[in-house]
C-alpha cells in the first residue's frame, strides 16, 4: 500500500517546528518535583495524551505544554534540565524511555534484585530503558560554563504512563507531598 502524499502549506509546516529558544520551561507537574533533590525543568517539544490510570503520571508532567501538540507521532520528546545533584525518584514506564545527554554528565541508575546498578553518560551518549525497569536519573555535572545539565528524553506511546517506585512513594509521604493512603494506590 502506498503512502498517501500530502502537500502542506508553509503555515501548516510552521506548526510542526519547535525552536529551542521558544520552548516553555515547566518545573512542576509531577509529585517529586517539589523535593529539593528532584527539582528539574521540562521543555516539552512533542506531546502526547495524559495517562488515566490510578497512581500514573505523564512522563513529562501534567503541566508541561508541548510546543507541537497536534501531531500524534507515537512518541513524545522533551528536554530535561537539572542542576547537579538533582534528578528524579525511581520510577517505571509502560513504554520504552530513551535519553541522550546534550550537556553535562548524567547518572542513570536502575534496580536489581538486590541493590542498584548505574551508568554514567556524557554528551551525546544515549541509553534506552526497557519497559518495566525501575530507574532514575540525576545530573552529576552541568558541563563547562553551565549551571544545569540537559538531557533529551524520548518516550514511546501516545499516552505513556509513569509510576513512582514504592520507595519513591514513601519518600513523598515523608516529605508530606503524598498522604499515606496514596501508598496503597
Amino acid at each position: 500500500m502506498a503512502v498517501t502524499v500530502i502537500k502542506p502549506s508553509r503555515a501548516e509546516m510552521d506548526r510542526s517546528v519547535a525552536r529551542f529558544s521558544d520552548l516553555v520551561r515547566c518545573n512542576t507537574g509531577l509529585p517529586d518535583m517539589a523535593l529539593p533533590e528532584c527539582q528539574r525543568t521540562f521543555l516539552n517539544v512533542l506531546g502526547f495524551s495524559q495517562p488515566r490510570g490510578e497512581g500514573q503520571f505523564s512522563p513529562f508532567g501534567d503541566l508541561a505544554p508541548a510546543a507541537i501538540s497536534h501531531v500524534r507521532a507515537g512518541f513524545g520528546m522533551a528536554f530535561v534540565a537539572a542542576k547537579p545533584g538533582c534528578g528524579v525518584l525511581m520510577h517505571t514506564h509502560d513504554t520504552v524511555e530513551t535519553f541522550m545527554v546534550m550537556h553535562g554528565t548524567w547518572k542513570l541508575e536502575w534496580e536489581l534484585d538486590s541493590g542498584t546498578e548505574a551508568v554514567t553518560l556524557a554528551p551525546l551518549d544515549f541509553i534506552a530503558c526497557p519497559i518495566g525497569v525501575q530507574r532514575r536519573f540525576e545530573c552529576i555535572d552541568a558541563g563547562p560554563g553551565r549551571d544545569e545539565g540537559l538531557l533529551l528524553g524520548i518516550i514511546g506511546g501516545d499516552a505513556p504512563a509513569a509510576e513512582i517506585s514504592p520507595e519513591g512513594v514513601q519518600r513523598l509521604i515523608e516529605a508530606g507531598i503524598f498522604k499515606p493512603a496514596q501508598a496503597a494506590a
